[in-house]
């Protein structure tokens, strides 16, 4: 049955293999494949490319593609041959156009997709918005999580599968990168870009420190990658409290500091609810990173969190989630105000968290947040990705 599959190049469907969909991005020019897999694997696909029609049947038979997008950035003698490639091939995925909006090549080769047999998607035509391509996909999405993954963190680790991402946070007065938050992502071989939910272990489980020695070393690394190219930016990393708490770890964080005036601050983010599970705890930990320079953002603070009433606590910056701020209600505006107040009471800064539209991002700005992330702004990149996005933000030198 498998050499069957293979030599029709039919695609296993997803409903049957449990597995997010595969995709082939076809063009001859790498910063459009690259920007084409990396939009299409934040909507969950496993991504694969080509350059030229000649690579496409070695891709069907190793990666069997549910979909294959083909560019039109190449000579359009390519993209005939690629779309006969496909036809003599036997393949039976669906197949999705990319090009100009009024592209009258375009059209012809959509008409030629659909004469050769092919299962012609409509085109996705440039520029294009994320709600175009999630019409165009629908019947991709949503991809449902696997309910139970066959990997952990040690077999994670070991196989090199976790990497950061990053999402900007943007300084709301003049519009600039300010920071990146460095967010922990697993890319399994099978089941592609697996959200930390699903691998994160519990704060009590070894594993847990294992992970945050991930984090930080990865971090470092980026950190120095991103300000090589001088893009200078304050790093955040999520460590939990239970790991801050081992004595020789806040140790370790200060000895991995990059000792260069080249880098800004480096925050640590731990979570409300762990700072109010044990104040006197806390700050204490708080107090020991303050003595090494390192800045704590405490997470999802909702108005005038208990362990406030506590004084000195040394906190960098308060965050606070903002996905719904336009329409909020006085009781939760009024939430935003004691919150904004604390944090000029601890001389802290201020994130709002989750902004998606433009009415948001206007009132986050008006009621008094410093800074703030959400898909509005970016989401969450790998560091390549991440580099190119601020210095595309960054004024060009004279």
């Amino acid at each position: 049955m498998v050499d069957l599959c293979l030599k029709h190049h039919n695609p296993l469907q997803f409903g049957a293999r449990r597995l997010p969909p595969r995709v082939c991005v076809v063009d001859a020019k790498p910063h459009i494949r690259t920007f084409l897999a990396e939009t299409l694997e934040e909507l969950g696909f496993v991504a694969s490319q080509c350059g030229r029609a000649s690579e496409v049947p070695g891709a069907l038979a190793s990666t069997t593609p549910n979909l294959v997008v083909v560019g039109l950035l190449m000579p359009e003698s390519d993209v005939t041959r690629t779309l006969r490639s496909l036809a003599v091939n036997g393949y039976s995925g669906n197949v999705m156009l990319f090009g100009g909006r009024a592209s009258p090549v375009l059209v012809a080769l959509q008409i030629l997709g659909e004469q050769l047999g092919l299962a012609m998607l409509p085109p996705l035509r440039t520029p294009f918005r994320d709600s175009d391509l999630h019409e165009i996909l629908a019947e991709f999405l949503p991809i449902a999580p696997c309910p139970s993954l066959p990997v952990d963190v040690e077999e994670a680790l070991r196989n090199n599968w976790l990497e950061l991402w990053y999402q900007p946070k943007i300084d709301l007065r003049h519009m600039k990168v300010h920071g990146a938050e460095a967010l922990i992502r697993m890319r399994h071989p099978t089941l592609g870009v697996i959200p930390p939910a699903f691998f994160i272990p519990s704060d009590d489980d070894p594993r847990c420190r294992m992970l945050a020695e991930f984090v930080l070393d990865r971090a470092m690394a980026d950190w120095t990658y991103f300000a090589q190219a001088k893009a200078i930016v304050e790093m955040t990393i999520h460590l939990s409290m239970a790991v801050l708490q081992q004595g020789d770890f806040a140790d370790r964080l200060y000895l991995q500091l990059p000792d260069h005036a080249a880098f800004a601050r480096l925050l640590v983010e731990v979570d409300n609810v762990d700072v109010s599970h044990d104040p006197v705890l806390a700050r204490q930990v708080m107090k020991q990173l303050d003595v090494y320079n390192i800045g704590v953002s405490v997470g999802d603070v909702v108005a005038q969190p208990s362990w406030a009433v506590m004084g000195d606590f040394p906190v960098a910056e308060l965050q606070m989630e903002a996905a719904h701020i336009e329409d909020c209600e006085q009781e939760r505006l009024a939430d935003y105000g004691m919150a904004l107040s604390l944090a000029e009471q601890l001389g802290a800064q201020t994130v709002a968290k989750g902004i998606e539209t433009a009415s948001a991002f206007r009132m986050a700005r008006d009621i008094g947040f410093d800074f703030g992330q959400g898909f509005i702004f970016a989401k969450p990149m790998d560091a390549p990705k991440f580099l190119r996005s601020v210095l595309q933000r960054q004024p060009r030198s004279s």
